[in-house]
């Protein structure tokens, strides 16, 4: 069967994009989470401005329907105005998504503004009759403070120019997403509240998550498969190989670490054994099934 669902039985297939971009395809349907590829280095945080590579997104996101963002820092929501531009796909975020992406892809941008509790279903109107394969449901979730403190929160500058500082990425509300297709339910934002983690087939989530936090989100979630994402240094350029980040510490006190993906998977073993970790190569195509079954 094609990977665009035109022959016998639909399938889901998914590409991790590096970072914690996520890409799925269902019935010639695209639908992206947080996809990111610029990769600025790491001077440039606190220093200069700072354009997309144009160039690079439309390489590695030629095609899109519709853009799921959990939260608007750069690393998740920086490369989303140009994807925009090159493919006419449509956002959900955050105010402060919304509000960026208007600034930074222009008036033409499609933008909805979601919240947790909301439900959306997403199909393709260029492709008639083939419904809306993607079923959402948003969820309430938590960014991990850093060094005990919070991450560049808060409203968005009044006087926002492009090219903006990375500084300018500020988050508003942080959500996860619980995406039903092709009958299996995927949860993406390992950050999701605890009260509000639904079961799920496949959950994609960070290493880097606190020992404790992950431990309650996999007994809620009882996912059947992990996929790590979001362990990758992302200041360094996608041209060179990926290599772990620096997870932060637990508490207040400056004790980085490198993210372990092999520590990762022993963690899971003892969670629950019968999930599987699996470990995707950057934009490798792959189906849920191969995955799950």
């Amino acid at each position: 069967m094609g990977r665009d669902g035109t022959a016998g039985k639909a399938s889901v297939w998914f590409r991790w994009l590096g970072v914690g971009g996520v890409e799925l395809l269902a019935d010639g349907v695209f639908l992206a989470v947080d996809p990111f590829f610029t990769r600025p280095s790491f001077s440039r945080l606190g220093f200069g401005r700072v354009s997309p590579n144009r160039r690079l997104v439309a390489e590695k996101m030629p095609h899109g329907h519709h853009i799921l963002v959990t939260h608007a820092h750069f690393d998740h929501l920086m490369d989303v105005p140009a994807a925009v531009r090159n493919t006419g796909a449509a956002v959900y975020g955050s105010p402060n998504t919304c509000g960026l992406v208007a600034k930074l892809a222009g008036p033409e941008a499609r933008t909805t503004r979601i919240a947790a509790g909301d439900r959306l279903f997403l199909g393709a109107p260029e492709l008639p009759g083939r419904g809306s394969p993607f079923e959402v449901e948003v969820l309430p979730a938590e960014h991990d403070p850093i060094l005990g403190r919070p991450v560049l929160t808060g409203p968005l500058a009044a006087d926002l120019r492009p090219p903006l500082r990375l500084r300018d990425y500020r988050m508003d509300d942080c959500l996860g997403f619980l995406i039903t297709v092709g009958g299996y339910r995927l949860l993406l934002g390992g950050g999701v509240k605890l009260e509000a983690v639904p079961r799920a087939d496949v959950l994609f989530c960070s290493p880097a998550l606190q020992p404790a936090q992950f431990a309650r989100l996999v007994e809620a979630a009882r996912p059947r498969a992990i996929v790590p994402i979001h362990w990758d240094n992302f200041f360094r350029p996608l041209r060179l190989p990926l290599r772990p980040m620096l997870a932060p510490p637990p508490g207040p006190w400056p004790a980085f670490r490198r993210v372990d993906l092999e520590r990762f998977r022993r963690a899971v073993v003892g969670l629950r054994p019968e999930t599987r970790v699996f470990v995707p190569e950057p934009f490798y195509e792959y189906e849920v099934a191969e995955v799950v079954e």
